[in-house]
């Protein structure tokens, strides 16, 4: 009976002291990939960004449904501010939200790096409004008065730099620090003077609901930021588990830009970003007027490297991040976005403004080692005059 019961254990003895206890390997792909975007009431999006254009045209499940992997996309009404703690805590394996806050959360040493970024370069307009019976005629007559601006994120940022180009410091005005999800609530209900906004204000304008502020620089009276900038991060302890998921992610996310980019394809976007917009196509059609290639390169150069040194010392001076706060070239993870270009032969497709970032350009220009097999790409090389993958 002794005999049975010993040899019965084992193979769980052999088991359990296995060589240094080793563990059971890391899967080569996780079940689920969380996502952190914008969002507005209700976590539904604030806008429609490239993330969901590669869902909505399916880029992800064809470079992920064959591993079975789900996604699972998550719009934060807190914006920004939100997603870094969602990195933060590793409720999100990527996030893609603006450069004010990405700052912030860098600065503060979220763990998190940037794998590819995206400038507005013109294509985003910010508006100030106020009532239609306002006494308010000018910028200047914001002194004293109360501003709706969530504080910390991109539109903050902009709204500052445009009252200070009129002459009018923050401390003039009260900044009343409200998320955009429920700012207009807080306007209809007489809380504040002014409200800041995008594409909504336009939309309430044309209902004679407001009045907008005009600036000399734009006849719509809207006011854009060179700085305007967004950044892509990804968790580290995802990268680290998962360095092949991110590569393709960054892939996917490189082929919905090239996608987006194509003029060829410019009516099915402005469908498709129409849907998610508050004003519908009208308001879209304008907004994407001009050059698409431009405002979807997700390239690390020179003049997103800037951007982000001119917002930490914006964050500097008005105090979001702390004093010693310094850029760094280490924020930025470059190996992932130099891959998918190269799989997707897209190295010369983009113009980098200034230099990119110099890893990037040489982990772009290097050649492959001879033992390694060429990577397949996902479309062929893109002939001259194409506008679409087929």
């Amino acid at each position: 009976m002794k005999r049975t019961l010993l040899f019965s254990l084992i193979p769980s003895l052999l088991v359990s002291f296995s060589p240094a206890g080793r563990a059971e390997p890391a899967p080569a792909v996780p079940k689920v990939i969380h996502v952190a975007e914008i969002g507005g009431q209700n976590g539904k999006p604030l806008g429609a960004g490239v993330l969901t254009l590669a869902k909505e045209k399916g880029f992800f499940d064809e470079e992920f449904a064959k591993d079975g992997v789900t996604f699972d996309f998550k719009y934060y009404a807190g914006t920004g501010p939100a997603i870094n703690e969602a990195l933060a805590q590793g409720n999100a394996d990527i996030g893609t939200y603006g450069g004010v806050p990405n700052v912030i959360g860098l600065a503060g040493g979220i763990p998190a790096h940037v794998v590819l970024t995206r400038h507005s370069r013109g294509s985003m307009n910010y508006y100030l409004a106020v009532r239609p019976d306002s006494g308010i005629k000018s910028v200047e007559d914001l002194r004293g008065k109360r501003i709706s601006v969530q504080k910390g994120t991109n539109p903050y940022a902009t709204l500052i730099r445009f009252l200070d180009r009129h002459g009018v410091a923050e401390k003039e005005v009260k900044i009343v620090n409200i998320q955009s999800a429920d700012a207009l609530a807080a306007f209809n209900a007489g809380v504040v003077d002014a409200i800041t906004g995008t594409t909504n204000l336009l939309v309430l304008r044309d209902q004679g609901k407001v009045r907008l502020i005009a600036d000399e620089r734009d006849s719509d009276g809207g006011f854009a930021d060179e700085t305007n900038i967004s950044g892509y991060l990804v968790n580290d302890a995802f990268a680290q588990k998962y360095p092949d998921v991110v590569e393709r992610l960054v892939k996917v996310i490189v082929k919905a830009s090239w996608w987006a980019s194509q003029e060829g394809n410019r009516e099915e976007l402005i469908t498709f970003l129409s849907r998610a917009s508050v004003g519908g196509e009208k308001y879209v059609r304008d907004l994407y007027a001009g050059p698409l290639t431009p405002r979807f390169s997700p390239l690390i150069d020179g003049e997103s490297l800037d951007g982000y040194r001119k917002i930490v010392a914006f964050g500097i001076e008005h105090k979001l991040v702390r004093p010693d706060a310094q850029f760094s070239e280490a924020w930025f993870e470059p190996k992932y976005l130099a891959q998918a270009l190269k799989d997707l032969h897209l190295e010369a497709y983009w113009t980098p403004v200034g230099p990119p970032l110099p890893d990037l350009h040489a982990l772009i220009h290097e050649p492959s080692p001879a033992t390694q097999s060429p990577r397949r790409p996902s479309f062929p090389p893109i002939p001259s005059g194409s506008s679409s993958i087929s």
